[in-house]
């Protein structure tokens, strides 16, 4: 009798389609009741397993024991096909069990470079909706929103998406799953908030992107003096639901805060303004302000305005860079004697420390809020800019990828990561970054910018002309970024006397040349690498050290196929003199010493 004949005799597929049938009823019902019952993950996965596990076994039960009118007949014959059918079918579907249970770890999955991708101790926290009647206090219920992220953010191994991805799903009536697709994460924080006087009405939902389902819920009617107290409960009620259900103990509800309520007001109305950075920050600054009048006790907002004002050079140039470095280093201070574990106030004084060229500073500063923020987006964008202007290439790279994970909706994060690429020679990657940042809502000229530098460094001079004519359209043919991309364009195409006539023209130009995309840093490149006119490179660097830029290595970073040291660049005594200067000797020693290691592997 055939294989195929004998198992039909012995009913062996009736059998088995039964027990699918059956085993699927089970599993769809065990996938809703365990999270109803705050089961962990885990708890799931075993019983999936086992319900697995019994399908071979049903299997060879059928085959060795047929039910016959005299009741059931055990089948005695050992043959081959018996075997081979029992063996195979217990090794394959064992297989797959160790695959769904064993082969995926049951805390968030990992890239080879620590770089979490969807994981079930993941969340995002999406703008709550305003209740109120007022449409002007939105700020108010995105503020809510913001500071539960960042409540949450605080929790060991929960991995938070940023605000910046979060919210733009504000006001899209997008399906939960694909916002958790969207974002990589597991679970969506939804809610919303009306305000009415002195009270609040609060209410948050914790959702299952991938199912769906409700998983915790709850209302709160307070008085807006206890809205600190409100936020804590909430992302404690969150945090414990989610360890519930993957495994862990309690967690310990946050020290209560307090703050005025109106001056809780002006300090979510300056971080609403601050999260839109260019044009909005003054009136940050402004609401930080009365913030602080209303309450000077309050140090999130002495180091919201500090972050304000520290980026008002790169973002608006409404502030000189020393000013803003003075102005922005009293309110750290300030917010560190008020509070000596404010994360963000370290973050700021370890920028304006390496801005003030205080290397060790800086790196202490910066691990303090790490250890205070281990979750922050800010802190990984701002830390890795801190690792690139150093020369650790591989450490800057890792921290862009990490902000990309928890932020993958926000272009400033490729941005960069193109910036850190091209330091690193890697064009191709760094052109593919590029155009993800663009793909992702970055029009600024500095995203064109590392991609046209990609472009040429690739040879792909019809591709640059067309980042160069859409530079131009958007930020016009007479202005800097425009004039600076047609120049590096016709030097890339050999007409260097054309480039140099545009550049020096565009220098000469009146309050313009403060206005350059990279500063007088980025003009001491063009003429270094691009013309290898070193003279002029250095009579650039001097002004830009002096003036207190930024980030005086774009030569160095930007140099052809990859960082070089200064004397890889040039001999020339002046030059080098140039990079030795005492000020900037903390500067160069951390940079030489990185960028060796970085030659080297490590």
């Amino acid at each position: 009798m055939s294989l195929v004949a004998e198992l039909k005799r012995r009913s062996v597929f009736k059998v088995g389609a039964a027990y699918l049938v059956v085993a699927w009823l089970v599993v769809q019902a065990a996938s809703i009741a365990f999270p109803t019952f705050e089961a962990p993950v885990w708890a799931l996965r075993v019983f999936i397993f086992a319900v697995m596990l019994g399908f071979p076994i049903a299997l060879v039960i059928a085959w060795a024991f047929d039910v016959t009118p005299e009741g059931i007949k055990v089948e005695t014959a050992a043959t081959g096909n018996k075997r081979f059918f029992a063996v195979t079918s217990a090794i394959a579907l064992l297989a797959i069990g160790w695959y769904y249970l064993g082969g995926v770890p049951l805390g968030p999955a990992s890239t080879p470079d620590g770089v979490d991708v969807i994981g079930s101790r993941s969340i995002a926290v999406l703008p709550f909706v305003n209740m109120s009647n007022d449409p002007e206090q939105e700020f108010f219920s995105d503020g809510i929103a913001e500071e539960l992220l960042n409540r949450l953010a605080q929790f060991p191994d929960l991995k938070v998406a940023a605000r910046t991805s979060a919210f733009q799903f504000k006001g899209k009536n997008l399906d939960v799953a694909e916002i958790g697709r969207q974002l990589k994460v597991a679970h969506v924080l939804e809610g919303s908030v009306r305000k009415s006087g002195s009270r609040l009405r609060i209410t948050a939902q914790l959702i299952d992107s991938a199912t769906g389902y409700h998983l915790w819920s709850q209302t709160y009617e307070r008085d807006a003096a206890d809205v600190f107290k409100v936020q804590d409960e909430i992302s404690t009620a969150i945090a414990n639901a989610l360890k519930a259900r993957l495994g862990g103990g309690a967690v310990e509800s946050a020290p209560a805060r307090t703050v005025d309520p109106a001056a809780y007001e002006d300090y979510l109305q300056a971080r609403a303004h601050l999260a839109r950075r260019a044009g909005y920050l003054t009136k940050a600054v402004d609401a930080f302000d009365r913030a602080i009048a209303r309450d000077p006790n309050y140090s999130p907002a002495h180091s919201g305005r500090a972050l304000a004002i520290m980026i008002q050079p790169f973002w608006d140039g409404s502030l000189p860079t020393r000013e803003a470095q003075v102005l922005a280093l009293a309110g750290v201070e300030e917010a560190l004697r008020l509070d000596p574990n404010n994360a963000e106030a370290y973050m700021v004084r370890a920028t304006v420390d390496l801005g003030q060229l205080r290397v060790a500073a800086a790196r202490a500063d910066m691990a303090r809020a790490e250890e205070l923020a281990p979750g922050s987006v800010d802190v990984m964008n701002f830390h890795g800019d801190m690792l690139e202007y150093l020369g650790d290439f591989r450490g800057a790279e890792r921290l862009k990828r990490q902000a990309m994970a928890l932020d993958p909706l926000a272009y400033v994060h490729p941005l960069n990561l193109a910036s850190i690429l091209i330091d690193q020679g890697r064009y191709a990657d760094a052109a593919g970054a590029a155009e993800r940042a663009m793909d992702l809502g970055g029009g600024a000229g500095d995203v064109r910018g590392s991609l046209l530098v990609a472009q040429l460094a690739l040879g792909d001079q019809a591709a640059g002309a067309r980042t160069v004519d859409d530079q131009c359209k958007q930020f016009g043919d007479d202005g800097p970024t425009c004039v600076t991309a047609r120049a590096t364009l016709l030097v890339a195409r050999g007409d260097i006397k054309s480039g140099r006539t545009t550049m020096e023209h565009l220098v000469a130009t009146p309050g313009v040349a403060a206005r350059l995309p990279a500063g007088y840093s980025g003009l001491a490149d063009f003429y270094a690498n691009r013309l290898h006119d070193i003279p002029s490179a250095t009579k650039a660097m001097r002004i830009a050290i002096d003036a207190d830029e930024w980030f005086l290595v774009t030569p160095l970073n930007r140099a052809p196929s990859g960082a070089k040291l200064p004397e890889e660049i040039s001999t020339d005594p002046e030059w080098l003199a140039v990079w030795n200067d005492p000020r900037l000797a903390e500067l160069m020693t951390a940079y030489r010493a990185n960028l060796a290691k970085f030659r080297q592997g490590g």
